[in-house]
């Protein structure tokens, strides 16, 4: 396995992502498409380029693996080339969004990402020692990355005034899924990997970013349901 060949390219393959989402962006005011205002700019770019890559490693995540997302038992599965392709563009996206976050000066996005980036790093180290535990890392991308669409969706039906009721719809589905995905699965998918995986000083090493990554997503869904609760009240005419 030639790590750096995926790194490499998927540092293309995601920087073409960045740029994509760019012009995009760019198109869109200048055509005043969406009729937002300029300041609105870089989230809206924000949106785009998260979503294509959600939508990405979700699918590269869901193809990578035999088993399925909801086994209950110690998995036998071995790490493939399709693995090794969606770690290295995750790892790839949190550097070059790392480097955003810290120009926005976006601190618990810096936290996650570098909690990310860590956990990747341990990630690779794996897959060089051909521990067969890949399963697990693709399974945390999946719930990690593939609701972020719902959530931007959330974002621009607000932008444009859609009816408040359409907005909070999909905000609520995403929180749902949000809390499914993060605050349910994502423990029992640690539980599972250190109850049958072999306990090394290399897994008890990652278990602060595990933490790290869960405070965030419990800390995430508050804030969501706080935000829904306002947004109703200022816009619910009952």
């Amino acid at each position: 396995m030639y790590i750096a060949t995926y790194i490499i390219g998927s540092f293309y393959i995601v920087r073409s992502l960045f740029r994509f989402s760019e012009h995009i962006t760019d198109y869109i005011f200048s055509k005043n498409i969406l009729n937002l205002p300029i300041s609105k700019h870089e989230k809206l770019n924000e949106s785009i380029y998260s979503s294509l890559h959600g939508i990405l490693v979700s699918i590269m995540a869901s193809c990578s693996i035999k088993n399925s997302f909801l086994t209950y038992h110690k998995v036998e599965e071995k790490d493939n080339i399709m693995q090794y392709l969606t770690a290295s563009v995750c790892m790839s996206y949190f550097i070059i969004d790392l480097f955003k976050c810290l120009y926005h000066k976006k601190y618990l996005f810096i936290i996650h990402h570098m909690a990310s980036i860590y956990l990747l790093l341990t990630t690779y180290y794996s897959f060089y020692l051909k521990e067969n535990k890949g399963f697990y890392a693709m399974y945390l991308i999946f719930l990690l990355e593939s609701n972020t669409l719902l959530l931007n969706v959330g974002f621009l039906l607000k932008e444009l005034k859609f009816h408040y009721s359409i907005t909070c719809s999909v905000w609520i589905i995403h929180l749902l899924f949000f809390f499914l995905f993060r605050i349910i699965t994502i423990p029992k998918i640690i539980i599972t990997y250190y109850l049958y995986e072999e306990i090394t000083i290399l897994s008890l090493l990652q278990l602060p970013a595990f933490v790290l990554i869960l405070s965030g997503s419990v800390y995430w869904s508050y804030r969501q349901a706080i935000g829904i609760k306002k947004y109703l009240k200022e816009n619910c005419v009952i």
